[in-house]
């Protein structure tokens, strides 16, 4: 075990291998620490990123295109004097030194006040493309059932420089309250042949939408993959907070499983001091799942 950094109260921490230099590996955490690392992780060098236009504020994801340059996507908080408010976008620096420093951000997803929130990414092979869902709130925290949280999806084709404009992907909305019936937890996951494949929770349960050009379009209605027992947010003793979103992930190696899609989360069906984790797969593109294990 190598310690990283035990200040400034690092966590929900993202760590990607730079699969063009594997020697290389960038990390980030909450809520702007980065880290890298020259030497496959013996030795670490730690950093805060900074974003002086779209400011920063956690949720980070690191990844890396098929060029070698890793890719930070965190939320935002614009300082004064630029316009903005709290989480309003989804921001993206870059780094092509092995995250030795990382370029100002571009967004994705700014639409008035309304908080986007919990992004994640995916890269295709084939393109270079990048792909990104996250969930947007109308008013973060709000009770008021004309308050609703959407799942969006945005792409960029020129290296994070630009962004599609958001498209909605889910059909059922959820609320506001940042908990069991919010929809959240969208993570993209790229098929064999280019196929975009995403999940992510509510009160439905687990829920599964696919694009097959690119996010162009999208199934008109997400299909249901599992139910949720007890719900995505729930509680550990000993922690301030946790979740068990699920996360998408689906086989390219060209074996036997090539194309078999599989979502992991955890839930407390078996109790509420027996959190559990569990699979579930399908082999024939979402259409069906397994019973989960």
């Amino acid at each position: 075990n190598i310690l990283i950094k035990n200040s400034s109260e690092p966590e929900e921490v993202s760590i990607c291998i730079n699969p063009k230099n594997t020697n290389q590996i960038a990390a980030g955490a909450n809520i702007d620490n980065v880290f890298h690392s020259n030497d496959g992780g013996l030795t670490w060098t730690s950093d805060v990123l900074s974003d002086t236009i779209n400011g920063v504020w956690g949720d980070p994801c690191i990844f890396a295109d098929t060029t070698g340059n890793f890719y930070f996507i965190h939320l935002s908080n614009p300082p004064y004097p630029h316009p903005g408010s709290w989480v309003d976008r989804i921001v993206c620096s870059k780094s092509s030194n092995g995250g030795v420093s990382w370029s100002p951000g571009t967004y994705t997803g700014l639409n008035g006040a309304k908080v986007q929130d919990k992004a994640w990414t995916a890269v295709n092979r084939a393109n270079n493309e990048i792909y990104v869902t996250w969930t947007q709130f109308d008013a973060y925290g709000s009770a008021a059932p004309a308050d609703s949280s959407i799942i969006l999806f945005s792409k960029s084709t020129d290296g994070g420089l630009n962004w599609s404009p958001p498209k909605r992907i889910s059909k059922q909305a959820g609320d506001c309250i940042d908990s069991d019936n919010t929809v959240e937890g969208a993570v993209p996951a790229m098929g064999p042949n280019g196929q975009i494949y995403t999940a992510w929770a509510g009160s439905s349960g687990i829920v599964f939408n696919k694009s097959l050009d690119g996010g162009n379009t999208w199934l008109p209605q997400e299909t249901f993959v599992t139910a949720f027992p007890g719900g995505w947010d729930y509680n550990i003793s000993g922690l301030q907070r946790c979740n068990g979103l699920p996360i998408t992930s689906c086989d390219i190696s060209g074996g036997p499983n090539t194309g078999t899609i599989y979502i992991n989360w955890t839930d407390q069906r078996n109790g509420t001091t027996d959190t559990d984790v569990w699979l579930i797969k399908s082999t024939d593109g979402g259409n069906t799942w397994s019973s989960p294990i």
